[in-house]
């Protein structure tokens, strides 16, 4: 479809926000006559409990809502008062400048990494827009609730497995909406480069843990981000 085509039958394109759209490819077209290129358009929804708009609007107010809880913390570390450093002790059963220099060195990084996340990059795991990572993509096994490609972590692609779905969107005390977003962001290489070390749902399972594994939590996705976004609070998602 060429520009001047475009120009001259704008009408057919989308003027209304709220319609339901879904980006199915970009083509290109030559001078061959009668040839023709199929394109195959998946209209599975990322959720199946939800539109493709409502995942949208839902995962960006998670974002927004990540993006606040990471400055907070933020702030946090360049206060380093008494509550600040028993909020560090918690996640990595350790308060010192080491420790200190890795949330500081990495919250702005994560910081920036989520203020760059946008709706198109966050998809279904079996997604076009995923096979084209370098990472295999992993099977939904119905307990994993979302993924990263750590090799192209620049691209800022998040897979979203059926899990997510019907998980919570802001009960800050247990996995969430919010709470995932915020993790698969950790894994990036250019923000923590964080690991899988263990999945911890509690505070008291996050402490105990990183006791006995001092440091290793310091690199653990969910000690980091228990650290963050661990609240005994319920954030409501808007309707």
């Amino acid at each position: 479809m060429t520009n001047e085509f475009l120009n001259k039958n704008s009408q057919y394109l989308k003027t209304d926000e709220n319609e339901e759209w879904t980006e199915i490819g970009t083509a290109i077209t030559n001078t061959t006559p009668g040839s023709i290129s199929n394109v195959v358009i998946n209209t599975t929804p990322i959720c199946p409990n939800m539109s493709n708009k409502e995942f949208r609007k839902e995962v960006m107010r998670a974002r927004d809502i990540g993006v606040e809880l990471v400055k907070r913390r933020i702030e946090g570390l360049a206060r380093w008062d008494e509550k600040e450093r028993a909020r560090v002790t918690t996640f990595f059963a350790r308060a010192d400048d080491a420790t200190k220099k890795v949330l500081s060195d990495g919250l702005p990084r994560l910081l920036a990494a989520m203020q760059q996340l946008v709706p198109e990059k966050i998809v279904r795991f079996d997604s076009e827009t995923n096979r084209m990572l370098s990472c295999v993509p992993k099977p939904d096994s119905g307990k994993n609730h979302a993924a990263v490609c750590k090799p192209d972590s620049e691209k800022r692609v998040i897979a979203i497995y059926s899990a997510f779905c019907g998980s919570p969107f802001g009960q800050l005390w247990k996995p969430c909406k919010i709470k995932t977003i915020i993790h698969e962001c950790t894994h990036f290489t250019d923000t923590f480069n964080s690991r899988d070390e263990i999945y911890v749902d509690t505070e008291s399972g996050a402490r105990i843990w990183a006791e006995n594994h001092r440091e290793k939590a310091i690199r653990n996705a969910d000690s980091i981000t228990g650290y963050i976004a661990t609240f005994d609070k319920d954030v409501e998602e808007k309707k």
